[in-house]
């Protein structure tokens, strides 16, 4: 079978396409943004390697009550959680309605009558100051013009995502930058909000940035025997992920929630 389109639309200076290839269907903006993917047959498998690293903080174990996907795209990971662990609850906000249909139309993104999936549609940064709500994991996927938009990591967006996470709760930040220097100063601001220990994961086929930021203090890299078990519930490679992680902050991970 080779790769086709299914579906195409013209919206607000965007062109939409969905593709069908093998066992996988695809979400693409203006012919060069892959924006979702999904395996068609088996929603517990994440076929996408930017996907699967936006989630490497299961390695970790922490506690898993509920999660904030701020950019929806098709959907792909509310999808795999509610076929990996339906009991999580979560919420995706996505700022185009047509994305959002799309999601619902071709991707399968979980229904709220049989899921604990809720899907809205507007801006993150309104939806994290009235959402009311604490969360295990908030997710930020966000490009603008194939960049990381600047609020994304400004002060104020940062602090209340961070009042939004449990105690021990994560955000994980999906880094797009053009240079160093805009790296290393999203970086800092970063620190800045969550205090210096956080962990950076890239993957070799992308140019992404994963960041992963922790309210309470810095958990250690599991060992191997824990990283096998752990990667065979969640159907993901963690000790590969967690041989590329670097760490950066001070040696003592200092709890900066102690701090509040």
């Amino acid at each position: 079978m080779t790769a086709h389109c299914i579906y195409r639309e013209e919206h607000d200076d965007t062109h939409v396409e969905i593709w069908d290839e093998h066992d996988r269907r695809s979400l693409w903006f203006d012919d060069v943004i892959l924006q979702t993917e999904i395996h068609l047959h088996d929603p517990a498998v994440l076929p996408n390697a930017v996907n699967r690293l936006m989630l490497a903080h299961l390695m970790f174990d922490l506690p898993l009550q509920r999660v904030l996907l701020a950019g929806c795209g098709g959907g792909a990971i509310a999808r795999w959680f509610h076929a990996r662990a339906p009991s999580v609850r979560g919420e995706a906000v996505e700022l185009s309605p047509v994305v959002a249909r799309l999601a619902h139309e071709y991707f399968d993104f979980p229904r709220p009558f049989d899921s604990h999936w809720s899907l809205h549609i507007g801006d993150i940064r309104e939806f994290v100051v009235h959402s009311g709500r604490r969360y295990s994991f908030i997710l930020l996927d966000l490009e603008e013009n194939q960049s990381t938009p600047d609020w994304l990591t400004g002060h104020d967006f940062l602090s209340g995502c961070r009042s939004c996470l449990e105690p021990d709760g994560v955000l994980t930040l999906n880094l797009i930058v053009d240079d160093g220097f805009e790296t290393g100063a999203a970086l800092q601001r970063v620190r800045e909000v969550f205090g210096p220990d956080i962990m950076l994961l890239d993957e070799p086929h992308h140019d992404n940035l994963l960041v992963l930021a922790f309210r309470g203090q810095t958990p250690a890299i599991p060992d191997q025997a824990a990283l096998v078990q752990r990667g065979l519930r969640w159907g993901m490679d963690l000790q590969g992920m967690a041989a590329r992680i670097t760490h950066l902050g001070d040696s003592a991970r200092q709890d900066v929630s102690s701090t509040e």
